[in-house]
Parts: C-alpha cells; sequence; structure tokens
C-alpha cells in the first residue's frame, strides 16, 4: 500500500464549484426567501444514473478488490500526553473523526472535540458539557463549517433540543431549537437533519445554518415501524457523505435516499428488494468514490434471527454488483489490512477520503503480523496507551484504479 509523506498531505477538502444559483424557498411561515446555494461541479459516473436494485438471493459475482486497489494510505500519530489521552469511544453514531484542509477534528465519547494539526499535534480541546448557557449535555453529531469557520455541536438531549454553535477557538457564537439526532452539512448556507424520534413529522428536513429555520421537510416514509428503544439496533449513523450530497439510510427504510447538495432533489440510489427474516435488517451505505459505491448489510443485534452481515460494492463503470470475499477464521485482522469491507470508517466533509482509528496497544500484540510496512514502522515508535493512529485513505480518481 502506498504512502504518503506528511508534507504531501494537502488534499483540499472545499468543494469545487462550477457557478452559484440563486434559488427561493418557503418558510413554515409561508414567507418566500432568496438564497444563494452553491454548484459543485457533477463527479463523471452521475450522469444518466439509475437507482440500484439489491436482493441478497442474487448470486452476484465474488471480489476480492484490496483497499491498495483503491486508494493510497497516509497515517498520522495523534499527540498523546496527560491532556490529550482520548479515551476509548462508546458509539459509532455521527461523525467521530473529520478532516478539513487545516485540521483533524476528534469526538471523544461524546463529550469534547479535539483539534489536531495536520502532523496529529494537537492545537485544543472544545468542552463546554454543563447546564449553563452556551454548555451541551452531550454531543450526538457535530460538523465543520471551514467557510464560516464555525462548528455546529448538536445536544443529544432532546429535551433541550438545540444545535449549539462556536468559532474555531471554542468560543461560544449563538444557539438555535434543534431536536435533531444528526447533522450534517450539505452547503454553504444548509445543514441536514436526521430525526431519530418525531412522531407525526419528518425524520429528515433541511435547515438554515444562521438560525436553524427549516427550508425544506423531506417526504421519506418509513415503511418499517421501529420500537422506540435504541440498544443494539440504531447505533450507526443515518447521514453519510456522498459525493452529490447525503444518503441518508436507517434500518427502518429498505431504500437508500440521497439529498443532492446543488438542488436539495431527493433522489432513491439504492432499492433493497431482499426479504429478509427480520424486519430489522436493511443494506446501509458506507463510502462512495468515483467508482465504487460499497455497502454491506446491517442488521440488529438485538433480535432473531440473525441476518448475516454481508458486504457488496457496486461497479459504477460495469454498472455491476459484486459481493466482497467472505473470511473465515480470525476475519477480524485480515479485514483490518487490506480489504474494504468497511464499517469501522468514518468517510469526512470529502467524501472521496475517509479514516479509521488504528489502536496501538492492539496492533502491538499483533507483534508484526498485520498492517503495511509503513504502520508497523510507526507503531514500533510508539508507547502501547499512546493515542490512535489515524489512518487515512486517499481514493483513486476513477482511472486510477487498479483491477
Amino acid at each position: 500500500m502506498k504512502t504518503f509523506p506528511l508534507l504531501f498531505f494537502t488534499f483540499s477538502l472545499t468543494i469545487c464549484c462550477s457557478g452559484t444559483k440563486k434559488e427561493s424557498r418557503t418558510e413554515d411561515t409561508g414567507k418566500e426567501v432568496s438564497e444563494r446555494v452553491t454548484l459543485p461541479a457533477a463527479p463523471v459516473w452521475y450522469e444518466g444514473e439509475k437507482p440500484i436494485y439489491f436482493n441478497v438471493e442474487e448470486n452476484y459475482p465474488e471480489t476480492n478488490i484490496r483497499l491498495s486497489d483503491l486508494s493510497d494510505a497516509l497515517y498520522i500519530p495523534l499527540e498523546t500526553n496527560d491532556t490529550t489521552l482520548l479515551r476509548q469511544r462508546g458509539t459509532c453514531e455521527g461523525n467521530e473523526y473529520l478532516l478539513t484542509n487545516d485540521f483533524i477534528y476528534a469526538q471523544e465519547e461524546q463529550t469534547a472535540i479535539y483539534i489536531f494539526k495536520k502532523d496529529g499535534s494537537l492545537v485544543r480541546k472544545i468542552d463546554h458539557r454543563g447546564g449553563g448557557p452556551g454548555e451541551y449535555s452531550y454531543i450526538s453529531s457535530y460538523a465543520v463549517d471551514t467557510l464560516r469557520k464555525e462548528i455546529f455541536v448538536q445536544d443529544a438531549n432532546l429535551k433541550k433540543g438545540c444545535t449549539y454553535v462556536y468559532d474555531l477557538e471554542g468560543n461560544f457564537k449563538r444557539t438555535f431549537p434543534n431536536k435533531a439526532k444528526e447533522i450534517v452539512i450539505l452547503n454553504d448556507s444548509l445543514l441536514l437533519n436526521y430525526f431519530r424520534y418525531n412522531p407525526g413529522g419528518p425524520r429528515y428536513s433541511v435547515i438554515r445554518k444562521e438560525d436553524g429555520s427549516t427550508v425544506k421537510k423531506l417526504p421519506i416514509r418509513f415503511p418499517t415501524q421501529l420500537p422506540h428503544d435504541s440498544h443494539g439496533r440504531l447505533a450507526y449513523g443515518s447521514l453519510i457523505k456522498s459525493p452529490k450530497g447525503a444518503f441518508m439510510a436507517n434500518l427502518g427504510n429498505d431504500t437508500i435516499f440521497e439529498i443532492r447538495q446543488q438542488d436539495l432533489q431527493v433522489v432513491p440510489r439504492i432499492i433493497d428488494q431482499s426479504q429478509y427474516p427480520t424486519t430489522f435488517a436493511q443494506i446501509h451505505p458506507t463510502i462512495e468514490t468515483g467508482r465504487y459505491l460499497m455497502f454491506y448489510i446491517l442488521r440488529s443485534h438485538s433480535y432473531k434471527p440473525y441476518v448475516d452481515e454481508h458486504f457488496y460494492i457496486y461497479d459504477k463503470k460495469e454498472n455491476q454488483i459484486y459481493k466482497m470475499t467472505d473470511y473465515t477464521g480470525n476475519s477480524y485482522w485480515t479485514l483490518m489490512d487490506d480489504y474494504p469491507h468497511i464499517t469501522n470508517w468514518n468517510t469526512t466533509q470529502n467524501s472521496h477520503i475517509a479514516v479509521r482509528t488504528r489502536q496501538v496497544y492492539a496492533l502491538q500484540e499483533a507483534e508484526g503480523q498485520h498492517g503495511d510496512e509503513e504502520l508497523k514502522k510507526l507503531i514500533k515508535t510508539l508507547d502501547d496507551d499512546a493515542n490512535p493512529v489515524l489512518q487515512i485513505m486517499i481514493f483513486h480518481d476513477v482511472d486510477q484504479v487498479k483491477k
């Protein structure tokens, strides 16, 4: 797997724009509001794209494509000292790690946000957990706006029901009512919300970054009614960045929708036609690159009968779904090495870049049997109780993919 030195870690997470368009939108009050929306350049494979139909009973051809065929790796050890020791994460909801042009953002167990430079050195810690003005109960999701230089923190306390906004130094700026569970940036002026519990209301909506006012409620129905308790079933992010906007996926829906940041159009991307033995299983997207869309079968861990969690990859150039090869035995380490069975990855604010953490103590216990040579060399220089190493995957352009 090819690696880049830190000096050349200059990927851009800003959106390349082909122009702007002025649109009129109507608020809940009926008042029409004129708003400028950024128009990004369209990726190669989107022209004429149709929904993908999936059925687990289909005999899809297998592929053992490697991560190194799709991307290049960069490893960044996060600074470790008494004030920067990151505790283990207890959730996979929302975004734990975000990358921008200048910084790495890491969420610590829903309590604080650490900001690191691109060499892994700590810049600051933002921790405003509490009950006073400008303080959240705990973090369910957050987003970083590089243009406005603001951090949006979604409070997981539904009784508060607020989004808190801070500058990049951690100073409180404003708050607005918002009972969302997850948030993601759509464009220069808009956020996308996901509501886990919203009886009689929409599960997804688009709001303004300035004050949280509603721009659009998204008419996505959930054919499967999920119980209110979420243990073991819904602790997965529902909003996932895509090259053209964001995916909206949930165990309660058999369709993965995408909202386009250009015009806020909602389109079906993958329709799951499978007949699972339980209602608590559906496909879930992970990462979309210029050529590939990766997804897997996400199922409840709390209900029987269990459903196997197979992994799939859709090749847009070939218009073909492939099943990724399954590995028996001690597959955990095998999959952690060079296979794109991606459930423990985080997409970043650039959908063509993904990150995951590599725990130092675990790799040291592996005694050099896992990881590429660059990672093995790095691990030897770190203490076993050090903060994790951040592995950044920079996906190839379409024509660079090895087959």
